[in-house]
């Protein structure tokens, strides 16, 4: 079954059309351009992970598309601001940053086109997805589409007690953070006034250019100049100041602004992606089930009860390894790395030789206590 898709185009007559990014090929073969999606949907840190981007890298290669499209939808709050909903387990993983700027070169230098033929569209970004996006110098938005959320960065340095080392470790964030937007050609003081509350931001318009500055003496238009908020742009406004180049509905809306009614889709990047999502997920329910009943066996005494447990602990182990992802949420939700469970079922192999070696039922379990709660005593060395 072929990888491609061929989907007719008819986008809404109001929309202008824009060069394409491939222009000079379109005059030279006579054919539709294709398109090669990647999605980036979910969690950054375990949904979007160098691990699934790897296959994608090695799967695009073999199709060698004309254009790569990266649709982004990940976002650490709901739009529901009047709602308190928000599910903080599934907030970006900021720890990863530095593992995110090594996947943006990655993706930037090892697919099969350059940078100039590689779009980012952004249906949603808030929070760490936000500084991977400013990596790509060519932005559509999706209406009402949110790109925001960089603030964060500076929470990173507050766990330093000595201002010196907290100053120190507050600028190394920051300098990490502003190469994502530097990837992309965007200033300085676009960056830093994201980041930054206390930054403020305007622009000016010099011809077809946008002159973006911290001073707002001189601008024509003031972005941001409230000294307890950073600078945040939603579809229209990202728009207005061209950060974005276009507002679309859909990939066909998308594709029109880049001069193509006729495209092809390779869509085998969308079936990776939503494969692995599938299956980590899946073994990260597993692995919480796993370990109530490991917890509730070990609670049990007898070296049957130890042994069970030890055998469950094995396949939260495996599953781990499998998945960093589900080792990344062991981390987050539980306390929980893989050296820790490694270490937990050494000790319990003891546990059961020395009982069988001395005659006893007992294996010397963690006793019943810490059973309520959400992972209570799973983090225990």
């Amino acid at each position: 079954m072929s990888k491609f898709m061929l989907l007719g185009m008819t986008a809404a007559a109001t929309l202008a059309a824009s060069p394409s990014l491939f222009a000079e090929d379109a005059g030279v073969e006579d054919r539709s351009p294709v398109v090669y999606v990647i999605p980036m949907a979910g969690q950054m840190g375990t949904d979007i992970h160098p691990s699934i981007y790897e296959e994608i890298i090695e799967d695009a290669n073999e199709i060698k598309p004309d254009l790569i499209v990266f649709r982004l939808d990940s976002a650490d709050v709901d739009t529901n601001f009047h709602i308190q909903n928000d599910d903080r387990r599934e907030f970006g993983m900021w720890q990863n940053i530095e593992v995110y700027r090594d996947m943006m070169t990655d993706l930037q230098n090892k697919l099969p086109v350059d940078l100039d033929n590689q779009v980012m569209w952004i249906e949603d970004a808030v929070g760490p997805s936000t500084l991977f996006a400013l990596s790509f110098p060519n932005i559509y938005m999706t209406k009402d589409a949110r790109f925001w959320g960089l603030d964060a960065v500076q929470r990173f340095a507050d766990g330093w007690s000595d201002p010196d080392v907290r100053a120190k470790m507050y600028a190394a964030w920051v300098g990490i953070a502003s190469g994502f937007g530097q990837a992309g050609g965007y200033p300085l003081e676009l960056i830093w006034a994201m980041i930054e509350p206390q930054r403020s931001l305007g622009v000016k318009f010099e011809g077809r250019e946008v002159a973006w500055s911290n001073d707002l003496a001189g601008t024509y238009w003031t972005i941001d100049g409230n000294p307890e908020a950073v600078a945040r742009f939603n579809s229209d406004s990202a728009e207005n100041v061209m950060l974005s180049k276009g507002t679309v509905l859909d990939l066909d809306d998308l594709m029109f602004l880049l001069g193509h009614r006729e495209y092809q889709v390779a869509d085998s990047g969308q079936q990776l992606a939503e494969k692995y999502v599938e299956g980590w997920r899946r073994a990260f329910e597993r692995c919480e089930s796993l370990m109530k009943d490991a917890r509730d066996r070990e609670a049990g005494g007898t070296i049957a009860d130890l042994g069970a447990s030890k055998k469950a602990w094995e396949k939260i182990l495996s599953a781990g390894r499998r998945y960093p992802a589900v080792a990344a949420r062991l981390q987050q939700d539980y306390g929980l790395d893989l050296f820790s469970i490694e270490t937990r079922i050494e000790r319990m192999k003891k546990q059961i030789q020395d009982s069988r070696k001395n005659g006893r039922s007992t294996g010397g379990g963690a006793g019943r206590g810490g059973r309520g709660g959400r992972g209570g005593g799973l983090g225990g060395g």
